[in-house]
């Protein structure tokens, strides 16, 4: 049965037939086929390549027979650097939370790392079979990044279950019963709040464009990820009318923020210069941007004479913006608005975690 019956339209095709896009923008594979004879409209329900083609594959062997939920009979499925390597694929193109978009670099060199671990310790095993208890928990006990091992566990398991359709629920043994561990933000134990005396001093050592980068940062508590894009597809809009006479010179917006939507920043004068400049230079190496911003916390002469302060990453500004902003007597609310994020509790409990509200009227 082809997805027709839902909102979308056809939108390309593929070795087996066309693509279906429906109404959230994913695509899905439908069979479209002529035999004996005999016109074959079917979809696969797989949303990749990869997936589509072993369903075709499934689907010429028996097209009478065909059934994209798969046959409980089929053959073991078991964790390969052939499996390995076709869910990385996957999860580096349409991988991310809710579909939006594939998993970071970052992200995925872990996602590998981990799986290899995997592959060893459910050698020989059958995933469809795979039993929780015997074969899921054990290699968890004591292992480190248990939370992460335990998120890539259940996202292949899931992309077994809903896009390859290679298992049935029944045949899961994380879903509804393993958990992702919550766990305890770092900065719960270890302050990620940069002084501004030591981003001042480090900003003046930098040269462009690693000294745009913070000074933008620094500016907006944006992610690194967010400068980034910003440096190669960004924009700048200019203030509304009723703004020009404040502190605010521009608008920059970093586009494809993680929610889906642009993220856009109002920014004082020198920003918006360091804004300008990072724009027309473009594209810049992430990784030699953290590398510049250490060497130069190691290199700045303080006004004691002393050279160096306490390294810090990019990584940290968010932290640092949210902090600064509630020191200075910024309400919780409002700086959550600044950053983007969905509640104010998110602030707190993770970009604003030391911070010291202002002081109210007390009895003394």
């Amino acid at each position: 049965m082809a997805p027709t019956n839902g909102k979308g339209t056809y939108a390309g095709t593929w070795p087996g037939g066309r693509l279906w896009r429906r109404a959230d923008g994913r695509s899905v594979y439908v069979i479209r086929k002529m035999i004996d004879g005999e016109r074959f409209t079917v979809s696969t329900h797989a949303t990749s390549l990869a997936a589509a083609m072993k369903q075709l594959e499934r689907f010429q062997a028996d097209p009478r027979g065909y059934n994209p939920a798969g046959d409980p009979r089929a053959e073991p499925i078991y964790l390969n650097d052939a499996l390995v390597s076709e869910y990385l694929t996957w999860s580096k193109k349409v991988g991310g939370k809710r579909g939006r978009g594939g998993n970071s670099p970052g992200w995925l060199r872990k996602k590998k790392h981990i799986l290899a671990d995997w592959t060893e310790k459910l050698a020989g095993i059958d995933l469809r079979r795979a039993s929780l208890t015997d074969h899921i928990l054990p290699p968890l006990n004591g292992a480190t990044s248990r939370t992460h091992r335990v998120a890539v566990i259940k996202s292949l398991y899931s992309y077994l279950r809903q896009e390859t359709h290679a298992i049935k629920a029944t045949e899961d043994p994380t879903l509804g019963t393993l958990s992702v561990p919550q766990a305890n933000p770092e900065q719960f134990t270890r302050s990620k709040v940069v002084p501004r005396e030591h981003v001042l001093l480090v900003i003046e050592h930098l040269t462009s464009p690693w000294r745009d980068a913070l000074l933008l940062q620094a500016a907006t508590g944006w992610h690194v990820s967010e400068v980034t894009r910003f440096a190669t597809k960004g924009t700048i809009e200019p203030v509304p009318a009723h703004e020009r006479q404040s502190a605010v010179a521009g608008i920059v917006v970093s586009p494809l923020h993680k929610s889906g939507a642009p993220i856009r920043t109002r920014v004082g004068p020198e920003a918006l210069e360091a804004a300008k400049r990072l724009r027309s230079h473009g594209v810049f190496n992430e990784r030699d941007y953290y590398r510049a911003v250490k060497a130069a916390c190691c290199a700045v002469m303080r006004p004691d004479g002393g050279v160096g302060v306490p390294p810090f990453s990019p990584g940290m500004m968010r932290h640092s913006v949210a902090t600064w902003a509630v020191e200075d007597g910024a309400d919780l609310a409002s700086v959550s608005t600044f950053l983007g994020h969905k509640s104010a509790w998110t602030t707190k409990r993770f970009y604003a975690t030391f911070a010291t509200p202002a002081k109210v009227p007390t009895l003394v």
